[in-house]
């Protein structure tokens, strides 16, 4: 039987609808509208949050923006946000049919200044903002993959391929333009509302809509394309006298992968390694180690470098954070080994090592600092991914939230008795029960509360936002 609060918040829900209706027009789905509808509930990336809300609200400006979140501010109707939905938490940029989702994937502006800062819409993606720079020979710290969407990445923190070269996603932003729940749309830069600039970088949502970032860019370098031509060409050449050497050099967006392979065993002295010293000569700013060095098979390799993710699936994810441990490593890997061997047919569970090192962090610190409380000291940001089908059943639901919550637990556990354990959680990683924001340390949430008063005295992102993260 519905509860008297599940009736109000339904009232609610069709009061909002009834007044934006006739604002948004064509621009506002419901169920009544079934084939848009269906395209609606199915954008996000993960089939976890394929869930019906009441309705999905696409505004083309920042004006309308706001005169939607006034509708829903005036109506207390909960809302999530969402840009390109690439976040796998229920709830985070998805909502139920108690609620309307926000979907700013329309804004989607790009230009450069004069000074060479790239404005970018909120809603785009890092495939479009890298290829558009590219085309004008400049790049900017962004996601590995270019579905992920740019707003959720760097207000996250994010994690990219060379963090330290500049630092993280958010450490590359030198501006924030931000519709507030009162409806003022404010900048929040190094000089204006620095308060808020700060929060935002790595904060997430709860202090306002960020309906464009202004990235700092850098020159393009084409990956040094010489020298890892060159060096590709004398492992080749290296090849005509052994032929147990084996390589790949990978070109793609914003990042080139080298995989080198040796068909036996080698000792760190054998004049078989020299083959790859080219590689290892380039400038250590711009190159990292993606894998570590395997001794498996072929099959293993193929497994371990990457996973499918152009088909619709349910998707979960759990993070850790942790110093270097070669044994660590080695623990966790026996522990995956044994609980994946665990799960049912059909539910993929793995993990990625994600390193951060001392630079990364200084960099963010050159570039104002962030919100996160990141130590100073190399780490490990760890990723725990589980991936089934739509189809599988609520036991394997169960199981694959389950297995991605015990890993972080078992390396958490793991992390702390070996004393390696670092108490930060990134939020583009992190499962819908990790507390996010608490893990940035009691002063960062301290300064986070008093910027959520100051620019939030209603407490909008913090009672009517479905989901999301919270401080505590």
């Amino acid at each position: 039987m519905p509860t008297a609060t599940t009736t109000t918040t339904k009232t609610n829900t069709k009061a909002a609808l009834t007044h934006l209706s006739p604002l948004l027009q064509d621009r506002l789905i419901t169920p009544a509208l079934t084939p848009h509808y269906h395209t609606a509930v199915t954008t996000p990336w993960s089939q976890t949050c394929w869930t019906h809300a009441a309705g999905y609200i696409y505004p083309r400006t920042v004006a309308e923006l706001a005169q939607a979140l006034a509708i829903l501010t005036q109506t207390d109707t909960k809302f999530a946000l969402r840009a390109t939905g690439h976040n796998p938490n229920a709830g985070f940029s998805s909502a139920d049919e108690s609620a309307l989702v926000l979907d700013i994937s329309r804004f989607r502006e790009m230009e450069v200044t004069a000074d060479g800062v790239a404005r970018v819409g909120a809603g785009c993606t890092w495939g479009e903002v890298y290829g558009w720079l590219e085309a004008r020979g400049l790049e900017a710290v962004g996601a590995r993959q270019v579905q992920v969407g740019v707003a959720g990445f760097v207000l996250g923190g994010g994690m990219g391929a060379l963090p330290n070269l500049y630092g993280t996603g958010a450490d590359g932003v030198r501006n924030y333009e931000v519709l507030l729940a009162d409806g003022r749309v404010v900048d929040a830069n190094a000089h204006e509302n620095p308060d808020l600039y700060r929060a935002l970088k790595g904060g997430g949502t709860k202090f306002g809509i960020v309906t464009r970032f202004d990235l700092e860019t850098h020159p393009l370098n084409p990956y040094d394309y010489t020298e890892i031509n060159r060096a590709t060409a004398a492992a080749q050449m290296a090849m005509e006298d052994d032929p147990k050497i084996g390589l790949f050099t990978n070109f793609n967006d914003g990042v080139v992968a080298v995989g080198m392979f040796y068909a036996d065993h080698i000792a760190a002295s054998s004049p078989s390694v020299s083959a790859f010293a080219p590689f290892h000569d380039l400038n250590p700013r711009k190159t990292g180690t993606a894998l570590p060095t395997t001794t498996g098979t072929l099959l293993s390799l193929a497994e371990v470098m990457g996973h499918a993710q152009d088909l619709p699936g349910k998707r979960a994810i759990s993070s850790v954070t942790t110093r270097v441990s070669h044994d660590l490593y080695d623990r966790v890997y026996q522990c995956w080994a044994q609980l994946r061997a665990t799960l049912p047919v059909g539910c993929v569970l793995h993990y990625t090592i994600q390193p951060m090192g001392t630079a990364g962090v200084q960099a963010g610190r050159n570039r104002g600092g962030n919100i996160m409380g990141l130590e100073e000291v190399p780490q490990c940001w760890w990723v725990f991914t589980c991936e089934w089908s739509q189809d599988a059943g609520v036991d394997v639901d169960a199981a694959a939230h389950r297995a991605v919550r015990t890993m972080s637990e078992m390396v958490e556990a793991l992390a702390r008795k070996s004393g390696v354990f670092l108490d930060f959680k990134c939020m583009n990683f992190a499962g819908a029960g990790q507390k996010v924001l608490a893990s940035y340390g009691a002063e960062n949430v301290r300064q986070m509360r008093a910027v959520a008063d100051e620019y939030d005295p209603e407490g909008v992102w913090q009672d009517l936002q479905f989901g999301g993260v919270p401080f505590a």
